[in-house]
């Protein structure tokens, strides 16, 4: 039984320490070979990604054991090298292993330099290509105490961000001979002495001491001189192309200049006047040197920014986005914008990083930008850092339209919406500002119940600048199908504008800051086609009126803009409507006591309103109304007589056209002199000044005058008792002659002859005590004043003044008979 057990413990061990790809220890799965790189190197380089992870891509390289000990020699020496050294500028190691068939290492994805020279010849990039690979000789030589000996182009590497790595460590050993612990004969372990030979095209490269084998002048020299005559063998490869010969590298070529004078002094044979590559970084980085340039010091500072301080910090990052645009797009985008988006992310930038970031991220992809800029821009929003929180409003329309509407509307835009609460003014004002941005990432739902009742909310703000803001803000967005915005489906609907934006715009109206009314007025006048006309004509066209005489200019001039647009959007909603919503009055078939000054006056009225409705002047409602109220007043006074004493207008009218002349009152008789007015005369007994109407007169103009001569309110409000005898002798007066009302300043207007006026006079000699009320009806139409003696008419003894004047019928009168000077009765009940 433990035998099984370590049996299966033994199987599960190997099973569980082989890679996906087969390769103990070896998560990385071997993918295609890059055929260019073939013969340059003792190694195949193949792209690669992870097992688990296919996001995450390697580069794999791969020396089979069969193509000798030598070769297996080599490699095993790189892949210790590789372990042990790790420098910014080496190649990074990610993970390696041996089988019995090969050697594996992986390391991070890189591109042989020899095949991104063939694409790529920014001169900043190979300024700080040769920069890194100087400073990583450096450390190899003076920090660790080794010897490379192996520096060419293909021993270089480039990532995607366009930076150079050292490789090729295959011959990296110490100048100083180990000795073996194996017996008592020492022997030597440096591999730059026995295994040059494998390494393709080494012989056109190598250094004179070491195909001298002057072993113990190399021993003996300083820390990188050995190294100096090979980095001038890679300026020349990458200047002039691959080595042929070693009389290839005295040629300039393409070499600059500045350079050139430099690698002069790194291919003096003798080890003790070559110059290192320590020496090269030293001499080249000085000033108009040829490694000085805002480039380098750029990226050597972003290198270095966590020691910085905040006052280098600032100064750098106020001039970065001067430089951007002049760095290599595949540098600002693997190698700057990762190191600002880690500042970001840990508190230490502020807008000038962002603005970097934005900018970098224009030159980007959309799936690119998804990949390195939208997590980050994601997360940021959910600080707290009140000053990052601006920075991203502030640049809110340089990024938002690259990340997905999806990704806004649900971890963006929350996060967002706070800002309207905000405590802080400057962040409100930064919320409302970049609403017009996000605004088109959202949703027509999120954009009518969220941010249009956020911003409505801000027309009250404290700040009077918030508020003119807002209302710009909800202008544009109303307008956007306009061609301001491209908002998702209608934008905003018709129920947010006529519900919500509607009443906050008359609200703003009225704001004690004139620019929020110039900014109201301003957005009225632009969604003027979205107000309903009724609206306009009850609620806005009222609010406006006062603007027009505002005490500022620009707000007088935007409300008498605005008012232009809504009476036109008015006007132009009238044109749709009918002539008339009038109902049409049909005259009863079966009426028997019409009679024909009836329906005279009823064709008089049809002919009025037909003019009214054709005619595009006042004068045609008011002479329509005036008939109407006139209709009006005669079935009031008819109906108010006692039942059994009414007499059918028929025959009153009747009698009066039979007797033209007996009963016909002249209008110049009973009107004054100076003030006469000719009135005309009609077949049916009713006379109508048409003087009275339009006299601007203010004396006399027949609307107000209360001329109470005719005896309209003489007979009906005198106070004083009324004997039956004399109500009767009255009556038995008027009788026979027609009723003249007294002469009045312009008593113009309507008269009734004397049989109607004996007629209405019959009852009054009944008994007082058996006297009728009279309705109330006809009280308010004759106009109650019981409490009003009459005051005697013009021409009768004690008659200073004329009469006092009535309101409400105006210049129409009821006349008819002689004008009678006897007491008149002291109420309506006893006129009748």
């Amino acid at each position: 039984m433990a035998s099984l057990s370590s049996y299966l413990f033994s199987t599960l061990s190997k099973v569980g320490s082989i890679g996906g790809s087969g390769i103990p220890d070896f998560h990385y799965t071997i993918g295609d070979k890059i055929e260019a790189f073939v013969g340059k190197s003792i190694w195949d380089v193949h792209h690669s990604t992870r097992t688990n992870d296919a996001k995450q891509e390697a580069t794999v390289f791969v020396l089979a054991k069969a193509r000798g000990s030598s070769y297996t020699a080599v490699a095993q020496n790189t892949l210790k090298r590789m372990r042990t050294l790790r420098h910014p500028g080496i190649l990074r190691y990610l993970e390696g292993a041996e089988t019995a068939e090969a050697v594996y290492i992986a390391t991070e994805p890189v591109t042989p330099l020899t095949q991104a020279l063939d694409v790529d010849k920014s001169e900043e990039l190979r300024q700080w290509g040769l920069y890194k690979i100087a400073e990583t000789m450096r450390f190899i030589n003076e920090d660790c105490k080794l010897i490379h000996a192996n520096l060419s182009a293909a021993s270089v590497f480039v990532t995607k961000a366009g930076e150079w790595k050292l490789g090729g460590l295959e011959l990296v050993d110490s100048p100083t001979p180990a000795t073996a612990t194996g017996g008592s004969n020492s022997q030597q372990q440096q591999a730059y002495r026995y295994y040059t030979g494998v390494i393709p095209g080494y012989s056109a490269r190598m250094a004179p001491e070491l195909e001298g084998q002057k072993w113990d002048v190399v021993e003996k020299a300083k820390p990188g001189a050995v190294d100096g005559w090979y980095l001038a063998c890679l300026v020349s490869e990458v200047y002039n192309g691959g080595l042929r010969s070693a009389s290839q590298l005295q040629t300039q070529g393409q070499i600059p200049a500045p350079l050139w004078a430099l690698c002069q002094r790194l291919l003096i044979p003798d080890l003790r006047r070559r110059m290192s590559p320590s020496d090269f970084l030293q001499t080249a980085s000085r000033q108009g040197g040829f490694l000085d340039s805002e480039f380098i010091k750029a990226s050597i500072f972003l290198e270095n920014i966590a020691v910085k301080e905040e006052d280098e910090k600032a100064a750098f990052f106020s001039g970065l986005d001067a430089l951007i645009p002049g760095f290599p797009q595949a540098f600002s985008k693997y190698k700057i914008l990762p190191e600002l988006l880690k500042l970001m992310e840990f508190g230490g930038g502020d807008a000038k990083v962002l603005s970097g970031i934005i900018q970098i991220g224009k030159g980007l992809d959309e799936q690119e930008y998804n990949d390195l800029v939208t997590p980050a821009i994601v997360q940021l929003f959910s600080s707290n850092d009140r000053a990052l929180r601006f920075s991203l409003l502030e640049y809110m329309d340089s990024f938002i339209q690259a990340i997905p509407s999806t990704v806004v509307s649900k971890r963006v835009f929350p996060n967002f919406v706070t800002g309207f609460l905000d405590t802080a003014p400057a962040i409100r004002e930064a919320t409302v500002k970049a609403s017009l941005a996000i605004a088109p990432k959202l949703g027509q739902k999120t954009l009518n119940s969220d941010l249009v009742k956020q911003l409505v909310r801000l027309v009250a703000d404290p700040e009077p600048g918030i508020r003119t803001n807002t209302l710009i803000c909800i202008g544009k967005l109303c307008t956007a199908k306009e061609g301001v915005l491209d908002l998702d489906g209608d934008g905003v609907s018709e129920s947010s504008h006529r519900y919500v934006i509607c009443p906050a715009l008359l609200q703003a109206l009225r704001d004690p800051f004139p620019p929020v009314r110039s900014a109201s007025l301003a957005v009225s006048t632009a969604c003027a086609s979205k107000w309903e006309a009724a609206e306009i004509a009850r609620r806005v066209i009222p609010c406006l009126s006062p603007l027009l005489i505002d005490g500022e200019k620009p707000v007088r001039m935007a409300a008498l803009k605005c008012l232009n647009a809504m009476v036109s959007r008015v006007e132009a909603y009238s044109q749709t409507l009918p002539d008339t919503m009038a109902k049409k009055v049909v005259a009863p078939s079966n009426a028997s006591t019409t009679v024909a000054a009836g329906q005279a006056s009823g064709n008089a009225q049809a002919e009025a309103a037909a003019s009214m409705a054709a005619s595009d002047t006042w004068g045609g409602w008011a002479v329509s109304s005036l008939s109407s109220t006139f209709s009006g007043a005669l079935s009031l006074a008819s109906s108010s007589l006692p039942i059994g004493q009414q007499q059918p207008l028929s025959t009153t009218i009747a009698a009066k056209v039979s007797e033209p002349e007996k009963n016909k009152v002249s209008a110049s008789a009973a009107l004054p002199k100076p003030a006469a007015a000719t009135l005309g005369t009609s077949g049916s007994g009713w006379e109508f000044n048409d003087d009275a109407w339009g006299n601007d007169d203010p004396v006399g103009d027949g609307w107000n005058d209360n001329d109470d001569e005719d005896g309209w309110n003489a007979h009906a409000l005198s106070t004083e008792a009324s004997t039956p005898a004399s109500i009767a002798a009255t009556a038995a007066t008027t009788s026979s002659s027609s009723y003249t009302p007294a002469a009045g300043p312009k008593s113009g207007g309507m008269t009734m002859s004397g049989t109607r006026q004996q007629t209405l006079l019959q009852p009054i000699a009944a008994p007082a005590g058996s006297m009728p009320v009279a309705p109330k009806t006809f009280q308010k139409l004759a106009g109650s004043t019981a409490n009003i003696t009459r005051k005697p008419a013009t021409g009768e003894p004690g008659s200073t003044t004329t009469a006092p004047r009535r309101k409400g019928l105006g210049a129409m009168k009821l006349g008819g008979g002689s004008a009678s000077k006897n007491t008149p009765p002291s109420n309506l009940d006893d006129f009748f």
